[in-house]
């Protein structure tokens, strides 16, 4: 049971570098400019991808308290809503 537990925290864990890797990518391709709306949402959404797996897996939050593990996403998933709202605001706006 522990090696079934702890390959499937590798491979979540290989997942996660990977989006992050990706996310950074994306971000690096402007380096002095500001982000295109599209690049910020593709970047947001693997934010909270990652912030997903991190506390379903990495905090054991999957089966022992699903209140909480919804409360924690749900901030990530807020934040990541307002950052892309402000965005769209400046963005169409301005």
């Amino acid at each position: 049971m522990q090696d079934r537990n702890s390959n499937f925290l590798i491979v979540t864990a290989t997942g996660m570098m990977l989006v992050t890797v990706s996310a950074a990518l994306v971000a690096a391709q402007w380096k002095h400019q500001a982000l295109p709306f599209v690049a910020l949402a593709a970047v947001l959404v693997m934010t909270v991808i990652t912030a997903r797996w991190l506390v379903l897996d990495y905090m054991h939050l999957r089966n022992r308290r699903p209140r909480l593990s919804v409360a924690l996403i749900a901030w990530s998933g807020f934040f990541a809503a307002a950052t892309a709202v402000q965005a769209a605001f400046l963005v169409f706006a301005g």
